[in-house]
């Protein structure tokens, strides 16, 4: 039996943005939707069905059925003293058969002394100069002195108040973006539109980057310490949540062995953080289609900012 499927909710969105009128059904921000005063009056009746529903036939055509033809060709005998396969090298007629050659013994192990005893490799850790800072400032300035940021003109630093309800994590700096001023930036603003209607103020937020100075290609080694720089970031900034931006952000802080088109919008855990992760953020600045995506499906299924509202 075929499948079935309801078209109930669209039709009610349809429904929906037919009452909104004809000119500007979607705005730019879909948190800032407003709706329009309907043209037909109040007391006239709505059509019961606007979408036509496809009707199935009452007597649907049979599938037809592939009988088996009345005289099926036969099919060749074959002798019982006949081999199915025969065989590259034939057996003589006479005499026994060749033996298989032997398998060449493994070789003897060595034996060792019994009074040498072999001592284990001792591996020496070494702790990296920011995981041992006790405040932020001190963490930035470790930061300098790491082989990542040796050659760093400058380590973009946290911007925000001192326990943020949000934490913003973005990739890197955006280019010819001030530093200090990602609030003031096109992106910076919308976002603080896009939660202001989920209930955070503007003085809640906050902004860091995963890449101090500029994303580039780094072994799993280097992701490794530069995930372990965020924990300790994180350690001083102690936010509510954080919010990650973009694919790539996503497999640099979660590694390859997680899916975004799966995990994007569901509540996450970083290392004891409360993570969600969404599209990027300067795409979303000019793309209506994901800012769709992110207030209609990404944030609700989070579940984390109803609280809010």
């Amino acid at each position: 039996m075929p499948e079935e499927f309801d078209f109930s909710e669209l039709r009610k969105y349809l429904q929906g943005q037919m009452d909104m009128g004809e000119e500007d059904l979607l705005l730019d921000e879909p948190w800032t939707l407003t709706r329009k005063k309907s043209a037909v009056p109040a007391g006239a009746p709505r059509p019961a069905n606007p979408m036509p529903q496809m009707q199935r036939p009452a007597n649907p055509a049979p599938f037809p059925h592939h009988s088996a033809p009345a005289n099926p060709a036969p099919i060749p005998q074959q002798s019982p003293f006949q081999s199915p396969v025969q065989s590259a090298f034939q057996q003589p007629s006479f005499g026994a058969p060749a033996q298989p050659a032997p398998s060449p013994r493994p070789a003897p192990a060595p034996k060792l002394d019994a009074g040498l005893t072999i001592a284990p490799r001792a591996v020496k850790k070494t702790t990296a100069a920011y995981e041992l800072a006790d405040s932020i400032g001190a963490f930035y300035d470790a930061l300098k002195t790491d082989a990542l940021y040796a050659r760093a003109a400058n380590v973009v630093r946290y911007e925000g108040p001192e326990h943020p309800r949000l934490l913003i994590l973005l990739a890197a700096p955006k280019p010819g973006e001030p530093a200090g001023a990602f609030f003031q930036s096109p992106t910076g603003e919308m976002l603080v539109r896009l939660f202001g209607s989920l209930g955070y103020a503007p003085e809640s937020l906050g902004v860091t980057y995963f890449y101090k100075d500029a994303p580039r290609a780094l072994s799993p080694i280097l992701l490794a310490s530069l995930r372990r720089m965020l924990t300790k970031e994180l350690s001083f900034i102690a936010p509510e949540i954080m919010i990650t931006f973009s694919e790539p952000l996503f497999y640099d802080v979660f590694s390859k062995g997680k899916n975004f088109n799966d995990l994007a919008g569901t509540a996450l855990d970083f290392n004891g953080t409360k993570t969600v992760s969404l599209v990027d953020a300067y795409a979303m600045t000019t793309d209506k289609q994901l800012k769709w995506l992110t207030w209609k499906v990404h944030i609700p299924r989070s579940g984390l900012f109803t609280a809010a509202k």
